[in-house]
């Protein structure tokens, strides 16, 4: 009882620092209304396609059980009809806070379905749902309503630059009005964010906005003696919004990379590497204390000239951490001229003692891609000993290297190997058609029952990863049921065991669960209004809907409503960092 009370304790501080709704498991227990709810499920399950589910969400807003409301509310926004804006923007006036700041998020959510010509009411349009968010925004009272109410005017699908420009007008107002607000700042920030990825074609930011968004980093991080707080994700997507801006510049970079927050100094280096400033700050990067920030400096030094690449790339393959050091390995691929960086590569290339071991096969891979680029002459021996290896993944590797040297009869060998993964890797230099992947498995899913939601009302999952540990999700029945249940049965069938990550994006994602023999399904996205932060897990592919899942291994703002949240890591963060791509998920446990 104590370790459950303390999981919902330590989730509770993540709801307070995400400035997102507590699930309702966490807030109380579970609502007598069951039915009721179970109902709005099946009917969002169902994409709402008979006039029976919609009756349901559009009579369900009304409930007197608020969570009740607020699940209508939010099905409603997610299957992205204009015409259930009416019943949507009705709930702005709903007396409860939760309820109103999931209709400022469905609102916008819903007005996605202008972008593909469906049907609205008349006088609904993309102008009028702006005005009654804005119209709401002015006599706002709770602070969390209006953070949601500013990120969903700025996520509206704009057409004209006068919208954008009375998008942006009306969130610095809310800065202007209730700038000492910690939550109204975020609030602030998410929007500009959202407003800057969406929308700076039709309209770039304006100069208020810019100075906005560099005071809350300059100004913040120069104040001494500051303490982490949850100032760090405003900072961060100022941070965003500016480098989608191109409004960095030397200052601006000097600051950010003595932030306390490795992920303000870790995007300092990426704006590093995606404009023309900040060069002087790159040192300071490439010897930080966090993996991240390393990593993104090494990736900011490679655009900017092959001396100073190749010197730092050398210098970070002893590095502790071995996503760094393998990109310091992918790194030497453009240092031929380098005496001391091809020798480097052939000795990596030759030290096979670990090659065949489960998670030993990384640095021989990567250097053997890396030699083939800036020495194709000198990998025969090498490509011959991992293109016979036992190991998949150095004979995917290896086709790779193949098609770098230009060696057709391996290519030709290994566009054979019985693993597609393989096969497609040498096919693909060989510029062939590649193997099909088999789709997800067409298989009628359960409908979820009261008994699941009850059993389920607040779910954990432990995750036991091979020779790396293991991790703890949260699972949020309540703002992803479907995707839920569905996890649960899939992990509690033994699906995912002997799965593998199949795909790990240094700072960004590590992805698992793809079948080989094809994948099953998941029900349709359940996007809500929970973040991509550091620690989420979403489900990898709302378009084919298939069963891989990911992990966000930083703060990914640009994924946040486009790809379903339905757990957040509780415990072993820090055992998500040393995942590598072909790591094994021997069980995941779902503990009700």
């Amino acid at each position: 009882m104590r370790r459950a009370a303390a999981d919902r304790a330590r989730l509770l501080r993540i709801c307070v620092f995400l400035q997102v709704g507590i699930p309702a498991w966490l807030a109380a227990p579970a609502a007598a209304q069951v039915a009721t709810r179970l109902d709005i499920v099946e009917a969002e399950a169902h994409g709402a396609a008979s006039s029976r589910d919609l009756l349901i969400l559009r009579s369900a807003t009304h409930s007197g059980d608020s969570e009740t409301a607020r699940m209508a509310v939010r099905a409603l926004g997610r299957i992205e009809r204009p015409s259930a804006l009416p019943d949507i923007l009705l709930q702005l006036r709903h007396s409860l806070p939760e309820v109103r700041a999931e209709a400022a998020n469905a609102a916008a959510q819903s007005a996605q379905g202008f972008k593909t010509g469906k049907n609205a009411p008349v006088g609904v349009s993309v102008q009028s749902v702006q005005a009654a968010l804005i119209a709401r925004l002015s006599v706002e009272d709770e602070a969390s309503v209006r953070a949601a109410l500013c990120e969903a005017v700025a996520r509206l699908p704009y057409k004209s630059a006068g919208d954008v420009d009375r998008a942006e007008t009306t969130i610095l107002d809310v800065s202007s009005t209730h700038g000492a607000n910690v939550t109204d700042r975020l609030g602030v920030a998410r929007g500009l964010e959202a407003l800057v990825r969406l929308h700076s074609e039709l309209r770039p930011p304006s100069s208020r906005a810019i100075a906005w968004l560099r005071t809350s980093i300059v100004a913040t991080t120069a104040r001494p003696g500051m303490e982490i707080t949850h100032d760090e994700r405003i900072r961060r997507l100022a941070l965003e919004a500016l480098i989608g801006a191109h409004a960095v510049d030397d200052d601006l970079i000097a600051a950010a990379i003595h932030d306390p927050d490795a992920q303000v100094r870790r995007l300092a280096m990426l704006a590093v590497g995606s404009s023309e400033v900040g060069m002087g700050s790159v040192p300071n990067g490439l010897l930080d204390i966090t993996p991240i920030v390393r990593l993104e400096a090494l990736r900011a030094v490679r655009t900017r000239g092959a001396n100073w690449a190749c010197e730092a790339a050398l210098k970070s393959l002893t590095d502790s951490d071995m996503t760094v050091a393998l990109l310091a390995l992918d790194q030497l691929s453009t240092c031929g001229r380098v005496p001391e960086a091809v020798a480097a590569l052939e000795r990596a290339v030759a030290d096979r003692s670990e090659a065949d071991a489960g998670r030993g096969w990384h640095r021989t891979a990567h250097a053997l891609v890396a030699l083939a680029g800036a020495a194709p002459e000198r990998i025969g021996d090498a490509l011959n000993l991992s293109a016979t290896s036992g190991t998949w993944q150095l004979r995917m590797y290896a086709a790779r290297a193949a098609a770098i040297a230009g060696d057709q009869t391996r290519l030709e060998t290994l566009a054979a190997d019985s693993d597609d993964r393989v096969a497609n890797a040498a096919l693909a230099g060989l510029q062939r058609p590649l193997r099909p992947v088999p789709s997800a498995k067409e298989e009628v899913v359960p409908e979820p029952t009261a008994a699941d939601l009850r059993r389920l009302a607040s779910p954990r999952a432990i995750v036991t990863i091979r020779d790396v540990g293991r991790i703890e999700f949260a699972l949020f029945t309540n703002e992803a049921p479907s995707t839920v249940l569905r996890f649960a049965r899939l992990a509690e069938s033994g699906y995912y065991n002997g799965l593998t990550f199949d795909r790990v994006a240094p700072n960004v994602v590590a992805q698992a669960g793809r079948r080989p023999d094809g994948n099953t399904s998941y029900p349709n996205p359940e996007v809500g209004m929970w973040p991509h932060v550091r620690g989420a897990v979403g489900i990898s592919t709302p378009d084919t809907g298939d069963a891989q899942f990911f992990i966000d291994l930083v703060d990914n703002p640009r994924f946040d409503h486009r790809y379903t949240v339905f757990a957040q890591v509780l415990n072993g963060a820090e055992l998500v960092d040393s995942i590598l791509e072909g790591d094994v998920i021997e069980s995941i446990v779902i503990v009700p």
